[in-house]
């Protein structure tokens, strides 16, 4: 069974998020970018607003062809309660019949109606497989564990080299 892991990512986290689900459904890894660059002053003013809106966005053109995967994995940020705009375009692009998982990305692990998520992508005729949220408060804990037992590593290896 093929599966494309799809994702949209602002801050870097969703990104981090994919690259894991990938490895573990052994997927292919795919990031959908805005057409515009947003600015942090769009993120945090114009973005929740867009989200609550379920507006869309102009993506650019999305380089892989959907029917080739037996099933897609969105992945997006959470802004203001609801997805990003760009999980908005994301949706657009399935096709009716597919299979598709839904994951979010959340600093609060919170989304106002998970079920509206639900439908919105059901009302495309994708078949859903499963909502959830993923907190990344806790991806950003386990990104501070890593790097200081990185840093301990490194240091552990610098010392052996000068004791050499």
């Amino acid at each position: 069974m093929e599966t494309l892991v799809m994702y949209y990512s602002f801050s870097g986290r969703t990104h981090y998020e994919a690259k894991r689900v990938a490895e573990r459904v052994e997927g292919e890894l795919y990031e959908v970018r805005e057409q515009r660059r947003r600015s942090v002053f769009s993120l945090y003013f114009l973005g929740p607003r867009q989200a609550r809106r379920k507006s869309f966005v102009y993506v650019e053109p999305i380089a892989v062809n959907l029917e080739d995967y037996d099933r897609v994995i969105l992945l997006a940020p959470v802004w203001g309660g609801w997805p990003a705009p760009a999980f908005n375009s994301m949706v657009r692009e399935l096709k009716p019949g597919m299979e598709a998982e839904v994951m979010l990305t959340s600093d609060s692990g919170r989304v106002r109606d998970i079920n509206a998520v639900r439908r919105e992508v059901e009302r495309r005729g994708v078949i859903v497989k499963g909502v959830s949220v993923i907190k990344t408060e806790d991806l950003k804990k386990r990104d501070r564990e890593h790097a200081r037992r990185r840093r301990e590593e490194l240091r552990r290896r610098q010392a052996n080299d000068k004791r050499d």
